[in-house]
């Protein structure tokens, strides 16, 4: 999977609202200092673009999270089948990304040391 693979460019649409606290530059403030967004733009009063990494956030993540700062998702038939078909792309990508295990393997001959403590000392802590 190439690095330009690992970034997801989305729109949330909210319920309309007159109230400034619940439209899209309320949902960018609040999304721009969490880890993995890369930006969090207004595109209307009811409309925001995000652009995160899919190694940290995925859109149900990032829904669920903006439901829970009480902001009201626009739930129309056409918006919840788009998000229902981002959440299984979304699910199949993170599923196959590749790990570099090379990261965590140890040079040849060298063997973990792993922490450990004597036996007694934990008797010693009843006598």
């Amino acid at each position: 999977m190439e690095n330009a693979d690992r970034y997801r460019c989305r729109r949330i649409y909210l319920k309309q609202s007159d109230d400034p606290a619940c439209q899209a530059r309320a949902v960018c403030d609040a999304l721009i200092n969490i880890d993995g967004i890369l930006l969090a733009s207004p595109f209307s009063k009811s409309a925001a673009h995000i652009i995160y990494s899919l190694d940290k956030l995925s859109f149900e993540i990032v829904t669920e999270l903006l439901g829970e700062l009480d902001f009201e998702m626009d739930n129309s038939l056409l918006l919840t089948l788009r998000n229902s078909i981002f959440g299984f792309l979304e699910e199949n990508a993170r599923g196959n990304m590749q790990i570099d295990v090379t990261e965590f393997q140890q040079e040849d001959g060298e063997i973990p040391q792993f922490p450990h403590q004597d036996t007694n000392k934990y008797w010693d802590d009843y006598r």
